[in-house]
């Protein structure tokens, strides 16, 4: 627990967070350059196509649509 003071003296108390497992993926990001690592070493860039909540699509370099598993991703690099 995340214990802060805030104006006036009254202290606010925050519940766990979640570094583990973020959700750096919104729909705002749709239409932008993303470079992906996945588990298998294998790095893919491209623009995001889709977002679903398993997958997510990408427009790659060679024209061609890449269907991804969110649970094969290592690293996502909005740019």
């Amino acid at each position: 627990m995340i214990t802060s003071e805030r104006e006036g003296g009254k202290k606010e108390t925050e519940g766990p967070r979640n570094y583990g497992n973020p959700e750096p993926l919104n729909t705002s990001h749709i239409g932008k350059s993303v470079t992906i690592t996945l588990v298998n070493g294998r790095i893919e860039s491209g623009k995001l196509k889709a977002l679903g909540a398993y997958m997510l699509s990408i427009d790659g370099s060679n024209g061609k649509e890449l269907i991804i598993n969110k649970g094969s991703i290592i690293t996502v690099s909005i740019l």
